[in-house]
């Protein structure tokens, strides 16, 4: 469905006719535009779809650790460096990572690094996501080019032919999300419990649909340490995390 005909529809919902062209209108489809978006972006954080995965990629910088993370960035980052994939760990261990003995920088010997790199700077092996930015180790100590795939938020519609998956397959959710906020800002108790209603079923049986379809997709794959955190491999393999 365009967001043309979300718009409209909204507006049908929320039984108004006075619908105006100017953000100051009591009522308008500049207002309902944002409540559009909002609900988008609201569908996205329910669960990982499938059509939300992106992929983007940068190059580091010699001597550089830290890099922001996509401005769309919703979560479950996966980095590759190089196309070698880079383990994942959590902030105790990679706080462990630099630590001093005798005022020389040493790297414990709990975590692997290749033979060919030192204590701070080398290929990276590890990193974590610290919400903004994610932090390499070793350091880089060339150009490397980095992957990430992540989930992406879903960007902003703006025009009336605006379409996109969510949009097209999903449609009544967003209509109902979007009927809810406008409900609110018109203080419309009647039609609030209605539309927060419909919104929470018609998003718990995408949802359903989405883990389905996820389900018949699947295959077996066995796991190895990298799909893991440290702290969760150190205790399946019984480590003393001490």
């Amino acid at each position: 469905m365009l967001y043309s005909e979300i718009t409209d529809r909204v507006a049908d919902y929320l039984d108004r006719t006075d619908l105006g062209t100017s953000a100051s209108s009591p009522i308008s489809a500049t207002k309902i535009g944002k409540w559009i978006n909002d609900t988008r972006k609201d569908i996205s954080l329910k669960y990982d779809f499938n059509y939300l995965y992106e992929e983007a990629t940068i190059s580091t910088s010699a001597g550089t650790a830290t890099y922001a993370l996509p401005s769309d960035y919703m979560g479950h980052l996966t980095l590759l460096c190089d196309e070698k994939k880079l383990a994942r760990v959590g902030a105790r261990e990679f706080d462990e990572l630099y630590y001093y003995e005798d005022g020389v920088v040493t790297s414990p010997s709990t975590l692997q690094l290749d033979e060919s790199d030192d204590a701070t700077a080398g290929f990276p092996e590890y990193y974590i996501d610290r919400g903004m930015y994610f932090q390499l180790f070793p350091d880089p100590f060339s150009t490397h080019t980095l992957t990430m795939k992540y989930y992406a938020q879903p960007g902003n519609f703006t025009t009336g032919a605006d379409e996109d998956y969510m949009s097209r397959f999903h449609f009544e959710a967003i209509i109902f999300g979007t009927a809810l906020r406008g409900a609110i800002y018109l203080d419309d108790a009647a039609k609030i419990p209605i539309f927060k209603d419909a919104y929470s079923a018609t998003v718990g049986e995408i949802v359903k649909r989405e883990k389905e379809t996820k389900a018949k997709d699947a295959h077996v794959r066995i796991k190895s340490w990298k799909d893991y955190d440290l702290s969760t491999f150190r205790r399946l393999q019984r480590i003393d995390n001490s």
